[in-house]
């Protein structure tokens, strides 16, 4: 099952959500992130969260049932309630939207949810700017030339970097904040590969208009 889950950050343009939109999946929004679904006409399949930003006029959009309200405690943010119910629905791919912009600590937040759910669904962060994921082993995707592709650790030191396709390589070696990063690369060859031995790796494709979206390959 995949699903799009939808934030309270910073909304999607309208061609980034139709896009997002294509085959039809499982919209799950976080408190207020059903606003930003109520704003392009769709009616989410579940909102949760303790629905303290969710406006009147979205939550009357929704039915009853399909309001999850877990109230505001210490156990979690609204982003880990709704990916928590998104595994229990049984989802295996998810898009998050509307997780960037507004607070940087809640953006820097939500970086850490794909390493926390990374293990039970594929997983990614998207806004009109860029597509976030993580790095597990290895990662192959279709990029255009001239596209620009940063690397950089989520935590400590990412080991064992090799990377094809990409204008500066790297061979079995290592990144660390700070120390050295992988910031502004440029796609010459496709399809790009990326693996990493141990560490925790994002990688961030840039999405600029003249630019078709990366097409992400199995391995």
């Amino acid at each position: 099952m995949r699903a799009v889950v939808v934030g309270n950050g910073e909304k999607p343009s309208q061609a980034l959500w139709n896009r997002l939109m294509e085959g039809n999946p499982v919209v799950l929004c976080a408190d207020g992130g059903a606003d930003t679904a109520y704003g392009y006409g769709v009616v989410p399949h579940a909102v949760i969260g303790d629905l303290d930003s969710l406006s009147s006029d979205a939550r009357a959009e929704v039915s009853p049932e399909h309001l999850v309200c877990i109230d505001a405690d210490n156990t979690g943010t609204d982003v880990q309630k709704v990916l928590r119910y998104a595994v229990d629905l049984g989802v295996r791919e998810a898009i998050m939207v509307g997780f960037t912009g507004g607070r940087t600590d809640h953006w820097l937040w939500n970086l850490s949810m794909l390493k926390l759910f990374g293990d039970a669904m594929s997983l990614c962060i998207v806004d009109d700017h860029c597509e976030v994921r993580l790095v597990r082993e290895r990662v192959k995707m279709h990029a255009q030339i001239g596209q620009k592709i940063s690397l950089t650790p989520l935590g400590g030191e990412a080991v064992g970097i090799t990377t094809r396709g990409l204008k500066f390589a790297l061979n079995g070696e290592a990144l660390a904040l700070g120390v050295r990063d992988g910031i502004s690369n440029e796609v010459v060859g496709s399809p790009v590969e990326i693996r990493v031995e141990r560490g925790d790796l994002l990688v961030v494709v840039q999405r600029e208009d003249y630019f078709e979206p990366v097409e992400w390959m199995t391995t």
